[in-house]
Order: structure tokens, then C-alpha cells, then sequence
């Protein structure tokens, strides 16, 4: 399930909260941001601080928070993952109607369908992409949050603030092994 960012901070030293870096999001589409409205929205949130790391998903059946002290986090990771299958799908689905167009010889349809199959496709390569952030406890358990680029909040969060978070992560860990 994809998840749209609501709220995003991210700095090396920490806010006056003591958090390091804080994700709050929300599932995606338009019900769940009309929920959202109403304060029925399901919740995901990852915070780091200097010594903790909370992670907390909620909906309207309930919510699970999970406190680690941050010795229990064995790793921290990122990624990213564009739809390519998704992509191919709509220009498919273009192709198809540009070859119907084809055999009923009208040139210009056939043209024209499959420039936008080909846009089409570009578009949602390049728009729908998905970032991946977790945690992973030394138990194994994963935390993780997929997040995708919201149109209705306008927040987006690329490759390198998701990296700039692992090294600000990075560096608590290693303070706490020069200062046991």
C-alpha cells in the first residue's frame, strides 16, 4: 500500500522535540484524503531521535506504536521502484487501439494513439514512482513506509532526503558507539 506524505522534517541536529527526522503519512487517493478531512484517516508515522526511533500505523479499527531504543535497530534502508509494468500497460492498451485504428486504415489515429500511448507511458514511469524507507529491528521485524508523490498536499520526497535521512541515522549510531 502506498502512502502520501503529510507532513516531512529532516535536519542533522534536532528540533526542539529532540526529533531528528519525522514522516507522517496517509494512504493514497481521494477517499482517504476526504477522511482525512474528517480526522478518520489511518496514520503512518517513522520518527528518530537520539535515542529512539517510533513507528506508529493507525486506522479506524485501531492503531499499533512500536518504541525502539535505538540499539535495537539493526538496520536502516531505501529504495525506489518504478512502475514499469504499469507503464507498459497503458502503452499496450494505446497500441492496441493504434493497430485497430491501423486495419480500419485511418493514419492519423493509428499516429496519434500511439504518440500518446508513448506519453502516456512516460508519465506514469516517471510520476507514479514509489520510495520505500524502513527500519529493521534486531529481531527482524521491518517497519517500513512506501510513499509516493501526493498531488492534494504537494509534498514529495526524493532518493536524497531519504539518504540524507540514513546518514543523519548513521551518525546517531555511530555518537552512541564513541559515547556508550
Amino acid at each position: 500500500m502506498a502512502l502520501v506524505v503529510k507532513k516531512f522534517f529532516v535536519s542533522p541536529t534536532p528540533r526542539e522535540d529532540g526529533v531528528y527526522v519525522e514522516i507522517v503519512a496517509r494512504e493514497s487517493g481521494f477517499f482517504a484524503w476526504l477522511f482525512a478531512l474528517l480526522k478518520l484517516d489511518p496514520n503512518f508515522s517513522l520518527r528518530i531521535l537520539y535515542d529512539k526511533v517510533y513507528y506508529e500505523a493507525s486506522s479506524i479499527y485501531g492503531f499499533t506504536k512500536v518504541i525502539m531504543p535505538i540499539h535495537s535497530v539493526s538496520s536502516i534502508y531505501f529504495g525506489t521502484v518504478r512502475p514499469w509494468k504499469k507503464a507498459l500497460f497503458w502503452f499496450l492498451l494505446f497500441a492496441a487501439g493504434a493497430y485497430a485504428a491501423g486495419q480500419m486504415h485511418e493514419t492519423q489515429w493509428t499516429i496519434g494513439l500511439t504518440l500518446l500511448g508513448v506519453v502516456v507511458a512516460i508519465l506514469v514511469f516517471i510520476l507514479n514512482r514509489e520510495l520505500t524507507m524502513g527500519v529493521n529491528e534486531v529481531t527482524d521485524t521491518s517497519y517500513e513506509m512506501t510513499l509516493k508523490r501526493s498531488i492534494i498536499e504537494g509534498q514529495e520526497i526524493s532518493e536524497k532526503k531519504l539518504e540524507e535521512i540514513t546518514q543523519i541515522f548513521t551518525a546517531i549510531l555511530d555518537a552512541h558507539k564513541a559515547h556508550p
